[in-house]
């Protein structure tokens, strides 16, 4: 059988031959078929169409995170340049995101407030409004007025199908454009690492408008023909009605999303019985030892660390059994994705430090509109990621952290990963994040910021005696401050340079 050359037809070849079979099921709504999908596809296509919006269009999706606001991402995807929004931004970030995005139109939802309306409006962006036709339907009819001329020409391999923006701090987003043979290329890695079959179900809670919640837990699971299931709020865990109600075989999030799941399973006798999963997968920043083991005991299924970036999609992972596994690595990258290199660009020993380069066919063609960052970012084919890491003896990747992280004391590199994972394992410490901080002599110091356990105390002196078996001295922080919560971004990641500014 030939290869799908596009989304689109990747999802409908599932219509095709199983199309009574469930693609998504969200609380509050009938589940939707692969028929109701390819529908539901149809009809939003030729809605752009009729707006006047080819396949090179840019169109923002403001809608809130669950089922409706994904399927309108997968949709447009299918048809135009999707290029999801984080409701959650304020009125002037949406403004500096759709100045340097341009997107020809803006959906939004037909009733209810939103600063993405305004915004566009403001903008003379036009508006495409979301209705929905049936309360009990899953997906949403879209209006405008006629922004061009009717167009026809449908997606191809090359072509991009959304659009990222990262969700760092320190500066404005970079754009991704990630094609459509980009994301075709991640699901078939996901499927093949993860045995995925048209009977699993992806409970779908990260974030749908950045790169980890919509490649892995929306793309992926229609493009393989399994199924995608949504909680009524993404935010809120209940254990029934995700585990229990939802039946997924499978979900991938983040620590902190994790740290919750064993929290509130570990205390319940029943809950293997309630749940059908098969594993958990972690990314986007480490993962304590307590919450991996505790959450795989407390479920009985494997919790499988991986490492990728918006850039690249997920590029190495650690397998179910009797797949290559090891605690606190994140598996055995792909042949030709990874390699490790010193300053000087050398491809470092096994064991070595050094940066992350990425390659292979899930590596974005580069950002958007950013020549020189670009010039810097993707060299001979490979992407530089600014991770640190290394590849040990067997071909296990391990992370250390971001080079623009590592606190230089003295000349000595250090990686604050290496601290947090030393103060996480004292019973007290509930997370711990180390960070550098100014010093007149050596330039850099080492600190920590610590949130301890609920009704747990410990002195700062206790922690770094603690410390002093595993690491060296000069890796104990000299100052360790005690926080309600870490600082963290939309895919929790903790920004540490914030905790740097707390202390100024």
């Amino acid at each position: 059988m030939t290869s799908p050359a596009a989304i689109g037809p990747a999802i409908l070849r599932h219509a095709e031959s199983r199309p009574d079979s469930t693609a998504v099921v969200a609380t509050g709504f009938a589940p939707l078929s692969y028929r109701g999908l390819r529908d539901y596809l149809a009809r939003c296509a030729t809605r752009l169409r009729e707006f006047g919006l080819d396949r090179d269009a840019r169109v923002a999706v403001a809608l809130p995170s669950g089922a409706d606001g994904a399927l309108a991402i997968v949709a447009t995807a299918c048809a135009a340049v999707a290029v999801p929004i984080d409701t959650q931004l304020t009125a002037p970030e949406i403004d500096g995101r759709l100045e340097s995005l341009r997107p020809l139109a803006v959906i939004v939802p037909a009733n209810g407030p939103s600063p993405a309306r305004e915004v566009a409006m403001g903008r003379g962006v036009a508006v495409i409004e979301a209705v929905r036709e049936d309360r009990g339907k899953l997906g949403l009819d879209l209006s405008a007025p006629k922004i061009g001329a009717a167009a026809a020409e449908e997606p191809d391999t090359a072509a991009t199908a959304f659009i990222l923006q990262t969700s760092g701090t320190t500066a404005g987003p970079k754009l991704i454009p990630f094609s459509h043979r980009n994301m075709l290329a991640a699901a078939a890695r996901v499927q093949s690492w993860f045995g995925l079959t048209p009977s699993d179900r992806c409970l779908s809670v990260s974030p749908i408008c950045y790169s980890h919640g919509l490649k892995v837990t929306v793309f992926t699971p229609l493009i393989t023909g399994g199924s995608a299931a949504f909680p009524l709020s993404p935010s809120s865990l209940d254990v029934d009605e995700w585990l229990g109600v939802l039946k997924p075989t499978w979900y991938s999030a983040g620590p902190t999303l994790h740290r919750f799941m064993f929290d509130k399973t570990k205390a319940l006798p029943n809950v293997r019985s309630i749940h059908n999963l098969r594993f958990v997968v972690s990314g986007g920043a480490p993962l304590t030892r307590e919450v991996r083991d505790g959450l795989s005991a407390a479920l009985g299924v494997p919790v499988l660390e991986h490492y990728g970036s918006s850039e690249a999609a997920q590029i190495s992972a650690n397998l179910p059994p009797p797949g290559p596994f090891k605690p606190g690595t994140c598996g055995i990258p792909p042949t030709d994705t990874v390699k490790i290199v010193a300053e000087s660009g050398r491809e470092v020993s096994a064991g070595e430090h050094g940066e992350i380069l990425l390659g292979g066919p899930t590596v974005t063609s580069g950002y958007l509109e950013a020549p020189d960052l670009n010039r810097d970012s993707f060299v001979d084919g490979w992407f530089r990621t600014g991770d640190i890491g290394s590849l040990d003896a067997e071909g296990f990747l391990t992370v250390h952290g971001r080079k623009t992280e590592m606190i230089n004391r003295g000349g000595e590199k250090i990686s604050p990963a290496e601290i947090d994972d030393g103060l996480q394992r004292h019973p007290a410490v509930a997370e711990a994040a180390a960070f550098a901080v100014p010093h007149p002599r050596l330039g850099e110091d080492v600190a920590a910021a610590v949130v301890l356990k609920e009704g747990a105390t410990v002195t700062p002196l206790e922690l770094r005696e603690f410390l002093l078996p595993t690491l060296a001295q000069f890796k104990i922080p000299r100052r360790i401050v005690f926080v309600d919560r870490l600082p963290k971004g939309a895919t929790g990641k903790v920004q540490r340079q914030r905790l740097v500014e707390g202390l100024k």
